[in-house]
């Protein structure tokens, strides 16, 4: 009798223990997750923004299709890993000249936000420690969201990522996700 007391006991302080963690994680509002989709959300309310679209106009100064933006972008902007000055405002960026893909895909959502074309901010994160792994766009074009790499001027090769040391952990501990209106959209079976 005294070991299926001890047994239950024991049975009943872990249930108690994972009761407790879950209440306390569910009420935490700080999650890894949160804090991720609510940085990346304001990022994208800020290239929506009528003053950021007004801006960005007058420096991009003409009309270009989705894949003739990879140039104007190219003529503006140098890859570079350096880690000084990672801006996430397209003007900051374009004044900086410099950046890694997360810029690139800055200021390429920005230009086709402000020429009237629809397009997201797209990130492939871990979800262990919530850090983007790799950020490029999407654009609504003939009816279907495109794969946009505007760092390395790729149109439409979703499964190219694949092939990266990352890649074949799509699905698993690396999910990819779309930004845009107000929402954090889980896309990683476009790119698995």
């Amino acid at each position: 009798m005294g070991k299926k007391l001890v047994v239950f006991l024991a049975v009943l302080f872990i249930i108690g223990v994972i009761v407790a963690a879950y209440l306390w994680s569910s009420s935490n509002n700080g999650s890894p997750f949160q804090a991720f989709r609510d940085h990346y959300l304001g990022i994208m309310n800020n290239l929506d923004s009528a003053e950021m679209k007004s801006e960005m106009l007058s420096r991009i100064g003409g009309e270009y299709n989705f894949t003739g933006l990879f140039s104007w972008e190219h003529s503006k902007l140098t890859f570079a890993q350096d880690p000084a000055g990672w801006f996430e405002n397209p003007i900051s960026i374009l004044n900086e000249g410099k950046g890694i893909c997360m810029q690139f895909s800055i200021v390429y959502v920005s230009a086709c936000l402000a020429l009237g074309h629809q397009a997201r901010l797209v990130l492939a994160t871990n979800t262990t420690t919530w850090i983007f792994i790799h950020a490029w766009a999407e654009v609504y074009s003939n009816g279907s969201w495109v794969s946009v790499d505007p760092s390395d001027q790729v149109w439409n090769q979703p499964s190219r990522y694949q092939s990266w040391d990352w890649g074949s952990h799509i699905g698993y501990d690396v999910r990819i996700y779309a930004f845009e209106n107000g929402k954090a959209i889980d896309v990683t079976s476009n790119y698995e």
